[in-house]
């Protein structure tokens, strides 16, 4: 018996095992392991866009070389008014025009311009109405001119051909020496000849230097013969007195020896003296070439060392303490003034109403 029921129960697991096979009815009922499959990623050779940078114009403004408008200009470190002028071709009354354009300079900032700040250019090619006389003017036609950073009376009035008392009497100008940048005054123009009747011997020299301003230079060689007067003109002995004391009073103060007068330098000095004043012209180089040196020499004194100062200014405005002023206030001069080296001095003074300048002072230093 057991053994049938062994025979059966074998029977039973052979036939289930056949139905559940996976072609037989059965099979479907039961899951088997089926093998997964493995996903391989074959690589492609698909193009990818690649990022081409596309450069885009930006809105910066490029100043071109012949700007139509006004524009704006970022004022950069070492800048002044006429450095920007010339940078952008602006001419003689470059300056004007810059302030023409940009009142604020003048009225909010009295001519002073900071770095950082934006000012407006105007193009090249403009002109101001009042910029410069029209040489048929009638004379003593007024002309309106703004004050520029360094400029004088006496050298505005050598520029519009016309006379420092003239100036000050026209508008009313107490102090000569205290002009304001920007200021406008009323310019009567060309009441003198434009251009000095000079003798056939001499060169015309333009002004090198506004009335009233010193100029010092060490004389640098050469020979020409000193110029004879060719105008008339006064001296004033008194002024080269004092002017003497002045400049030996100083010396002293500062424990350095009085210098002598030497009568061959004060004689070079009245030569070229008389030569600027009957020629209109301040400038150490004479009217013939001559210089410092070569005027001494032309006078028979030998020298080691030449040093000469020179200082114009109106008749009425000059004298032995604004020149002596003006070179102590101008480190070269003062320098000159003050040389150590130097043993002997000459003094110069002549004037005249006919000149463009008015009186001249001259000082030659050597050794």
């Amino acid at each position: 018996m057991y053994g049938a029921i062994a025979l059966v129960v074998i029977g039973v697991i052979l036939l289930l095992v056949w139905l559940t096979r996976p072609n037989q009815p059965l099979g479907v009922l039961f899951a088997t392991e089926t093998p997964t499959a493995t996903l391989t990623f074959t690589p492609t050779n698909t193009s990818v866009p690649s990022e081409t940078p596309t450069i885009t114009p930006t809105g910066t403004a490029t100043i071109t070389s012949t700007p139509s408008e006004p524009f704006d200009y970022i004022i950069q470190e070492g800048d002044s008014l006429d450095a920007i002028a010339q940078r952008f071709n602006l001419g003689e009354d470059g300056i004007l025009l810059i302030l023409d354009e940009n009142p604020k300079i003048v009225n909010d900032n009295n001519g002073v311009i900071f770095v950082g700040e934006t000012i407006r250019i105007p193009p090249p090619g403009r002109t101001r109405s009042t910029s410069t006389p029209i040489p048929n003017l009638p004379r003593g036609t007024k002309i309106e001119y703004r004050v520029l950073p360094g400029d004088t009376l006496a050298g505005i009035a050598v520029r519009f051909n016309s006379l420092e008392q003239d100036i000050i009497d026209e508008n009313n100008i107490e102090n000569a020496n205290a002009l304001q940048v920007g200021q406008v005054l009323q310019i009567p123009v060309n009441l003198v000849t434009a251009t000095a009747t000079l003798p056939s011997t001499s060169t015309p020299i333009t002004p090198t230097a506004a009335a009233g301003q010193p100029t010092a230079t060490k004389a640098a060689g050469g020979s020409a013969s000193t110029p004879a007067a060719t105008c008339d003109f006064q001296e004033n002995t008194s002024f080269v007195t004092q002017l003497q004391t002045l400049i030996n009073d100083e010396r002293t103060s500062k424990d350095l020896s009085a210098l002598s007068v030497n009568a061959q330098l004060a004689a070079a000095a009245k030569a070229h003296a008389v030569d600027m004043l009957c020629n209109n012209y301040l400038a150490h180089e004479g009217s013939d070439g001559s210089t410092p040196e070569s005027r001494v020499e032309d006078q028979g004194f030998n020298a080691s060392l030449v040093v000469e100062d020179l200082y114009a200014a109106p008749v009425n405005v000059g004298d032995p303490q604004s020149a002596f002023d003006w070179w102590m206030s101008n480190p070269a001069s003062q320098a000159d003034l003050l040389n150590t080296n130097t043993t002997v001095f000459g003094v110069a003074y002549v004037s005249s109403e006919e000149s463009m300048l008015g009186g001249y002072f001259v000082v030659i230093m050597a050794k």
